[in-house]
């Protein structure tokens, strides 16, 4: 795609804007890949890299090795994951952060196992009929603890929130302020409800 002119839309040959594409061999290509996922996603397993891309495992692991040592392997609980060695030593968030994210974010759609992130007995909060629908969801310290909704009308977004763990008031108020810039990004007031 192209370009409007105006309201209608245009297109252009793929050769007239790359005319000279860099077609990387297999090896190199399974590398930059496995890089660029295990960068925006780890710690991840060659599992979790197969699932994301579509590869084979054998593939998966073909890539993870050919990217040397801009990649580390670490253990966690017992099994092997991948992190990138330059965000390794990196600063972190704050261990307790809080998070309002959309429904398809690719902090849970990025992985096939999800439970580093979400307790399997919220999976139906946030996946409800298991349909692949993901709901927006409010993380804790990393961990899902909450779904949200919202409504934007032309003065305000009405958000509904839906806790799937306990949180105290200090918690509740730090997820209204995550809520809360998510309305002054739509430039609107918040309306944060919560149903229990």
């Amino acid at each position: 795609m192209a370009p409007n002119i105006g309201t209608d839309q245009t297109f252009v040959l793929l050769d007239e804007w790359a005319p000279a594409p860099r077609r990387p061999e297999r090896d190199e290509a399974l590398a930059v890949l496995a890089h660029r996922y295990v960068r925006g996603h780890g710690p991840v397993t060659d599992r979790e890299f197969a699932g994301w891309s579509g590869l084979t495992v054998t593939d998966a692991r073909r890539g993870l090795a050919a990217v040397g040592d801009a990649i580390l392997a670490m253990r966690v609980e017992g099994e092997p994951m991948y992190v990138d060695a330059a965000l390794a030593d990196a600063p972190r968030a704050a261990p307790d952060a809080v998070l309002a994210l959309p429904g398809f974010d690719e902090y849970l759609l990025g992985y096939r196992d999800r439970t580093l992130m979400l307790d399997p007995a919220h999976k139906a909060a946030v996946v409800p009929g298991n349909n692949g629908v993901f709901q927006a969801t409010v993380v804790r310290a990393g961990r899902v603890v909450g779904v949200w909704k919202r409504r934007v009308g032309r003065a305000a977004v009405a958000v509904t929130v839906q806790p799937l763990t306990p949180l105290d008031a200090a918690a509740r108020a730090r997820v209204e302020q995550a809520l809360g810039r998510y309305a002054d990004f739509l430039g609107l007031a918040p309306r944060i409800d919560w149903l229990t």
